[in-house]
């Protein structure tokens, strides 16, 4: 018997709930716990290793982040395969990083064989930081992988590790197949998950390098191949119904070239002429220049005496308006001096001076000193007056003079600095204010005042009074009259001048006001003194003005009728000038004319020559006066030439958006527009041609979709093959097992109608597809209408689309049922047994035909205990008999099995436990021959 290479252990360490679980997969299994245990996690671990790409992964409904903190929740998580190769045994381990690393995990493998204890210190298992000194000190030698390095190990694809390890055990035909194993892989895992639908993918995904694996969008097939006919259809109708513009066009097109030619004739003549012209003009311009020249220089001489005579009357005019002017003026003083003398107005100026003079003179001194000021000086003046009209009326008999009779000079003095200055001053006389009726007592009594004043110092009982800062009296004599009254004239003038001041610093801007109108009076006065003078000199030279006004008159008469007789010769001059100055601006109008219309020519953008051009037979006659008008006829013809070539465009425009595009690629417009009227005579000739059209657009897309017509017909073949390699192996306990491939009848017609016209086409058979009367080209019509429909619906057509599966089975009585949906298909034992021969055939087919029979692949069975013990030997035989080994799940062990493993806790009930001392042997009969 061959020996079997493959998994022989999985066990769990510290992850999915698991302080430790140990089961065998070389062998089938039991693995029996009461529900919700984690019977089926154990086996889901599978999908870390041998998936490795978590897209691919299924977890009964928990997300990848959810998945990957239940399995690695913490650095001391592992995930331990066991397996049996022929260079001798290998491990391959998933390691957890821990929360720090965000719940991730690590591929790691060495050769060896699988014992727990390596991944454990003591107690405590080992962090996967320190994993790998701790295998190496055990002699194990470790590697690190990705998992693309680990997928490529396991089917035998190219890796970095090739010539360190082998852990072939999936030897696939291609390791491209690498994802579909994966997935029919984790499928069977997961067997009630596992549809009808799914096994129609599988088939496909299986069988796919025999097939094109294409998809048709019929619709933009069908719309490629049938654009050009179906323009070319549109086209037709145009070309229909653009007769009478297509007409149009070719009239305009033989009108354009008759005009054309006229325009090509007419253009070398018009050239010579317009030359001819400028050199005419040249000649006649400068024989009226001279004409002109020999005019203005007699007008010059004309215009000079003109311009002497003006000038002269414009001098007599001046010096007459200046005589005008000087009687004006005398006039006017005569008027306002007749009744005035000089006398008169220099009294009035010298009153007015005075009384200027003596106002400005108060306003000057009364700036800056404040009322209160000037009316303490008033009163200092007043007094001052008043004690001298005093001195002068009592000069010889007063107070002062009677005591100078009893005591020195000095002591009057001294004493005077006591008393008021005016008592001294008093009369001593009759009837005077001081009356001595003791002359002795009296005496006595200024001796004793001049004792008690010594020294400029006044004694009193009790008090001492210095006196020398006050002044001592200075009294006048009779001698002095004069000089008292010569005083008092100036204290008396003095007083008036400060009253007047006084009077302008209470009024200060009113006084500015009569002063400044008093200085405007004075100027009037000046004014009309100088004015006065200069009348007297104007009334000594009146007579002589006189008689120079009456020669100035004379004379201008004599000058104006000298004037008159120049101007009457100049206006003939004149005459002569306009006439020769109209001819020129009857040749400059002309050849402005001329300009205008050469500037207006657009012959130098055209094309006269080439295309077709009808020759101008017609004489061409040219002379300067109609020159202008000629050229203008001629850029009108020009313009109507622009605008035929506009309208031919735009007409041509109308048909092409009309449809008719066909013929607008052709680079010559000329050549464009004769297809198109060539077309348009030739219409039938334009129908055969879509019709030849149509029948080579069926043909491309028959060819375009004949390649999954023939898909179906290999997948067939292929599946014919399957099913063949099916009947040579013992299947559980059916007696025979198919899966059918149903072509989908209306969709399968629809492309064979379509198939079978285009090779009809081929052949030589027509089929008018733009006529609705033969049945065929309904058919045609139809199956394209339903196959449109379809690919829209779909988004494309392929080769899934043609056909349905069904599962025919022949049970040992030889009944045969045919299913559409596995779970529909009878007993649970029946189900399990199509899912598992779906998965474990596809599986099997996708290994290589040498090495397919060496290697064990675990296949999981949930809820085993609702397949009757003889079923489950059946699916047993039949798992091993494919390379297959069966792990049953169940509340209950399952004594078909070869191993009965059971899930314990510890910890009180928190972690599970299963440990290769659990595992029950159970001993089979052996088979009597």
């Amino acid at each position: 018997m061959q020996h079997l290479y493959g998994l022989t252990k999985l066990a769990l360490l510290n992850t999915a709930g698991y302080a430790k679980c140990v089961i065998p997969l070389d062998k089938s299994s039991s693995i029996c716990a009461p529900n919700n245990t984690g019977k089926s996690s154990v086996i889901n671990a599978l999908q870390f290793p041998l998936i490795n790409d978590l897209r691919l992964t299924e977890w009964d409904g928990h997300d990848l982040e959810e998945t990957r903190k239940f399995y690695f929740s913490s650095d001391q998580s592992y995930i331990l395969l066991e397996a049996e190769l022929p260079h001798g045994p290998v491990v391959i381990g998933v390691a957890g990083l821990g929360k720090i690393a965000g719940f991730a995990h690590q591929f790691f493998c060495y050769n060896g064989k699988l014992n727990i204890e390596d991944y454990t210190q003591g107690k405590t298992i080992v962090k996967y930081t320190k994993l790998f000194n701790h295998l190496k000190s055990l002699n194990f030698t470790p590697f690190e992988l990705k998992a693309q390095e680990l997928n490529a190990l396991l089917t035998g694809g190219a890796s970095a590790f090739d010539s360190e390890i082998s852990l072939k055990m999936i030897p696939l035909n291609n390791v491209q197949d690498s994802a579909i194993y994966k997935e029919i892989f984790r499928k069977i895992l997961n067997l009630h998950k596992l549809g009808a639908p799914d096994v129609k993918r599988f088939m496909l995904r299986v069988f796919e390098r025999h097939m094109s694996n294409s998809k048709v969008d019929f619709y933009e097939v069908w719309r490629r191949a049938f654009d050009k006919v179906n323009r070319s259809r549109k086209e037709l109708k145009a070309l229909e119904a653009m007769q009478e513009p297509i007409a149009a066009l070719e009239a305009m097109l033989e009108n354009q070239s008759i005009l054309k030619g006229k325009l090509a004739a007419h253009t070398p003549k018009i050239d010579q002429a317009l030359i001819d012209f400028e050199q005419y003009q040249h000649a006649q311009l400068e024989e009226l220049e001279q004409n002109l020249a020999d005019i203005e220089s007699e007008k010059h001489d004309f215009e000079q005496k003109q311009n002497l005579y003006m000038q002269q009357l414009r001098d007599i005019e001046r010096r007459n308006s200046q005589i005008e002017q000087w009687f004006i003026q005398f006039n006017g003083l005569h008027q306002e001096f007749e009744l005035v003398g000089l006398p008169t107005l220099k009294t009035n100026l010298q009153q007015l001076k005075n009384q200027y003079e003596q106002l400005s003179h108060s306003i000057t001194s009364a700036q800056g000193q404040s009322l209160h000021t000037l009316d303490f000086r008033i009163k200092e003046t007043e007094k001052q007056i008043k004690s001298l009209k005093l001195q002068l009326k009592n000069l010889e008999y007063n107070l002062y003079t009677r005591m100078r009779e009893e005591l020195s000079l000095k002591e009057v003095e001294e004493i005077s600095r006591i008393l008021n200055p005016d008592l001294f001053s008093l009369a001593t006389g009759n009837q005077g204010d001081v009356t001595i009726t003791d002359e002795h007592a009296f005496g006595e009594f200024l001796v004793q005042l001049s004792d008690a004043v010594k020294g400029a110092v006044l004694t009193l009982p009790g008090a001492s009074i210095k006196l020398k800062k006050l002044p001592a009296l200075q009294m006048q004599t009779s001698d002095s009259k004069v000089q008292i009254q010569a005083q008092l004239k100036a204290l008396d003038t003095a007083l008036a001048d400060f009253a007047r001041q006084r009077e302008v610093a209470a009024n200060v801007a009113g006084k500015q006001a009569e002063k400044e109108a008093l200085y405007q009076e004075l100027m009037s006065i000046e004014s009309a003194l100088e004015r006065f003078n200069h009348y007297q000199t104007m009334l000594q030279t009146r007579e002589a003005q006189g008689l120079l006004q009456a020669q100035l008159e004379a004379e201008q008469e004599q000058v104006a009728d000298l004037l008159q007789e120049v101007q009457q010769d100049a206006s003939g001059i004149a005459d002569r000038r306009s006439i020769v100055k109209s001819k020129k601006e009857q040749l400059q109008r002309q050849a402005e004319r001329l300009r205008q219309v050469k500037s207006e020519r657009i012959d130098h953008t055209l094309d006269f020559y080439s295309g077709k051009c009808t020759p101008y037979l017609i004489d061409i006659a040219i002379d300067f006066d109609n020159l202008a008008d000629l050229v203008h006829r001629f850029n009108k013809d020009c313009q109507e030439l622009r605008n035929f070539d506009i309208n031919v465009r735009n007409t041509y425009l109308h048909i092409y958006n009309a449809g008719i595009t066909k013929f607008d690629n052709e680079p010559d417009e000329l050549v464009k527009y004769q297809k198109l009227i060539a077309a348009f005579h030739n219409i039938d000739n334009e129908r055969e041609a879509v019709e030849r059209q149509a029948r080579v657009a069926l043909t491309e897309v028959a060819a375009t979709i004949k390649g999954l017509r023939e898909d179906l017909d290999r997948l067939r073949r292929e599946m014919n093959s399957f099913n063949k390699g099916i009947s040579q192996h013992q299947i559980s306990n059916l007696q025979a097992f198919k899966i059918n491939v149903l072509p989908r009848k209306q969709l399968v017609d629809s492309i064979d109608t379509i198939i079978a016209t285009a090779d009809l086409f081929e052949q030589g058979d027509t089929l008018d597809l733009l006529s609705s009367e033969p049945v065929d080209e309904k058919e045609v019509n139809a199956a394209k209408d339903h196959l449109i429909q379809f690919a829209s619906d779909k988004a494309g057509l392929t080769l899934s689309d043609l056909f349905d599966i069904r599962f025919e089975v022949v049970n040992r009585a030889g009944e045969t049922d045919h299913f559409d949906k596995i779970d529909s298909a009878g007993s649970n034992g029946t189900r399990i047994t199509i899912k598992l021969l779906c998965g474990m055939l596809f599986i099997r087919y996708l290994l290589s035909d040498q090495e397919q029979n060496r290697y064990r692949i675990p296949i999981y069975i949930d809820e085993a205990a609702d397949i009757d013990p003889q079923n489950q030997k059946a699916i047993i035989e039949t798992a091993l008999s494919f390379g297959f080994v069966p792990i049953f799940a169940s509340v209950k062990p399952q004594i078909s099995c070869d191993y009965i493993v059971p899930i314990r806790t510890v910890e009180n009930g928190a972690q599970n436990w299963v440990d290769e001392k659990d595992w029950i042997e159970v001993q089979h009969p052996q088979p009597e021959y």
